[in-house]
């Protein structure tokens, strides 16, 4: 049995209503399609700064970046497809941890997405995102927050699994930018929101308490604790 709940299960996104964090999805996929649209075709090919499993490996380029947001987010339709009368065994915090196993999970994961996105084209794979992204907010609006279904480690409740979306969504958004070289998005609540499930999931592997100079930056914090910038407190980074 994998889920547990820490010390912040009444603060940070356990605070958080069901209703603000499917607004704050829907405003991420919103903005990483619009992202995504703007592209021009040198960027797609663009490398990502995602570090692959096996270092002879190339980085995932931003097509097949793009491969894994349809990808994640499909995972929405795979649990409300799949519903099972089982008690969930993962949360928010211990599905982000188990993606913290990157010896065990990251070879897995770079490989389905060169095979996803094998034959796609930048018009193909933004067709399938704006399709997959339509799909999961239509399956998250249908469906019992309550409904538990499976989710690709284990049996999770579509509430826990959409928090765990607006993570995704915001560190891979910071990823597609980065790609580019441009700024982040401009998503604040989306940062928040990432932030405190990493706060939590920092207090249940080590102990609560960021780092002094990230404690009134969420952005810095989740670009360390996700790996995506360096930083000297060797309880970073917790994922990526």
């Amino acid at each position: 049995m994998v889920l547990t709940r820490g010390w912040s299960m009444t603060t940070g996104t356990w605070a958080r209503s069901y209703e603000e964090i499917i607004d704050v999805l829907t405003e991420n996929l919103g903005a990483l399609e619009k992202k995504l649209e703007s592209l021009s075709e040198a960027d797609w090919s663009r490398p990502t700064r995602l570090q692959p499993p096996n270092p002879d490996n190339p980085p995932w380029s931003v097509l097949q970046l793009a491969g894994h947001m349809d990808f994640f987010m499909g995972m929405v339709m795979g649990l409300v497809g799949e519903p099972q009368s089982v008690p969930p065994i993962m949360d928010r915090s211990s599905f982000g941890m188990c993606v913290a196993d990157r010896a065990n999970v990251a070879p897995a994961v770079y490989q389905i997405m060169i095979d996803h996105t094998a034959g796609h084209t930048p018009a193909t794979i933004l067709d399938a995102v704006r399709s997959t992204f339509k799909q999961a907010l239509a399956a998250i609006d249908g469906t019992p927050r309550d409904t538990v279904g499976p989710a690709f480690f284990g049996p999770m409740r579509l509430d826990e699994l959409v928090i765990t979306r607006v993570v995704e969504t915001t560190i891979h958004g910071i990823d597609l930018t980065d790609a580019v070289g441009e700024a982040p998005l401009h998503l604040p609540r989306a940062c928040t929101m990432t932030a405190e499930v990493l706060d939590d999931i920092l207090a249940r592997r080590w102990l609560p308490g960021r780092p002094a100079d990230l404690a009134d930056d969420d952005l810095a914090f989740v670009r360390a604790a996700a790996g995506r910038g360096e930083h000297p407190d060797p309880r970073l980074p917790l994922v990526g």
